[in-house]
């Protein structure tokens, strides 16, 4: 059931051990040699333990190429003051304590970005506070929504917040090293009584899954079992659970959790979760196996092509598809102007209008935005002939 996207030998990395029970025992679901904007070629692999079910990088990306990518490429933008919008992740987090009959109170947050939640959390009522890396995000968080955050992670500033009524995290957890360890240091921080509450994706229902699922920014995949385990083991114990199988782009599951007795005996859920690997990498084929006809169907041997989107989704589209055999890339763009001039899989990321200048068809390469990709070519007045979707269109 292993899927490779090179056979290309690589000096083996550091294992990584199970960050539930630290077991190094289960087997590889997934493995990849990717060549990433910016960064050159990166291998990562995950792992199903055998011993609790948790699935996750192992071997993972190494920490000096995740800084590098979150240091060069990570955005946290918002173009003006007024109302932010009320994501449905932040919907669903107000839904939860307010079920819950949880009265306002300190909330912080940690990898905050520009304020948004906050920013809602606040006028319900809440005092809010937070933390976050990027130092971008803490002057947008100020200058646009007012919303004062600390620089840094939890690991430099939860200690000095005095003792928390409520500590969110909105897709953060799947991007930490050691997520027990912040976890233990985010019960530390709260007031008795206090609650954590955050959102994850989830790894459920594999035939709603995205191709490309498992990414190097995301370290760990949670299904319920395996956050019911690390939630016991950092001392804490569920409240609710919710499931949200229509998110887009993957289902998710926000948690409202409460203190509790430390555990040191995860269950096991491997059967289960091991299931959901063997069926998403079924799916996971099928669909770059489309995106393969879809290429094919569109564009003629040889025939120039620019890739528009130099993130991760151009990086799996070179490995996961013939595209290079079949057609000539001519160019790879985006409008992310932080990569223009890296280099991606030996092309070196252009301007737009460059890009377009040159004619022929454009590939929009993200699963994520594809629709308002090709909406904003449309409207730059790219003729609709041009433009080729590799998705199957859907509505959201």
């Amino acid at each position: 059931m292993r899927r490779t996207s090179s056979t290309q030998p690589a000096a083996a990395p550091e294992p990584r051990a199970c960050v539930v029970c630290g077991s190094y025992a289960g087997p590889q679901a997934f493995a990849s040699k990717l060549d990433i904007c910016g960064l050159g070629p990166v291998d990562f692999a995950i792992r199903c333990c055998a011993a609790c079910g948790m699935t996750q990088q192992d071997p993972g990306v190494p920490a000096e190429t995740l800084e590098r990518q979150y240091r060069l490429f990570s955005n946290y933008t918002q173009f003006s003051k007024g109302p932010p919008p009320l994501s449905p992740s932040t919907a669903r987090m107000l839904g939860l304590v307010s079920a819950h009959g949880v009265a306002p109170g300190r909330l912080y947050e940690i990898g905050a970005a520009t304020g948004a939640a906050l920013w809602h959390f606040r006028r319900a009522g809440w005092t809010v506070g937070g933390c976050d890396p990027s130092a971008l995000a803490v002057d947008q968080a100020w200058t646009f929504n007012g919303v004062t955050l600390d620089l840094g992670d939890e690991r430099d500033v939860l200690s000095r917040q005095g003792r928390l009524d409520l500590v969110s995290l909105s897709h953060v957890l799947e991007h930490l090293v050691d997520p027990l360890a912040s976890l233990s240091r985010i019960r530390d921080a709260l007031a008795p009584g206090g609650l954590l509450m955050f959102e994850v994706p989830c790894l459920t229902a594999p035939q709603l899954n995205p191709p490309g699922l498992y990414t190097l920014e995301h370290l760990n995949y949670f299904d319920e079992t395996s956050l019911a385990n690390l939630l016991a083991m950092a001392g804490f114990s569920m409240i609710e659970a919710l499931t949200t199988l229509d998110h887009w782009p993957f289902p998710v599951i926000t948690v409202l959790a409460r203190q509790a007795t430390p555990q040191d005996t995860p269950r096991n859920g491997f059967a289960q979760a091991w299931a959901f690997c063997e069926a998403y990498a079924v799916r996971d084929q099928a669909l770059w196996t489309g995106v393969d006809a879809r290429i094919a169907a569109a564009v003629a041997p040889g025939e120039p092509v620019s890739i528009w989107g130099a993130g991760v989704h151009t990086s799996m589209l070179l490995a996961r598809t013939g595209l290079e055999r079949h057609a000539r890339v001519a160019a790879i763009t985006d409008r992310d102007s932080q990569k223009h001039g890296h280099a991606l899989a030996g092309h070196t990321v252009v301007a737009p209008d460059q890009a377009l200048a040159l004619g022929g068809k454009v590939l929009v390469s993200s699963y994520f935005s594809e629709a308002e990709i090709a909406a904003g070519l449309a409207a730059s007045g790219v003729a609709p002939e041009r433009v080729v979707r590799l998705h199957t269109p859907r509505t959201r």
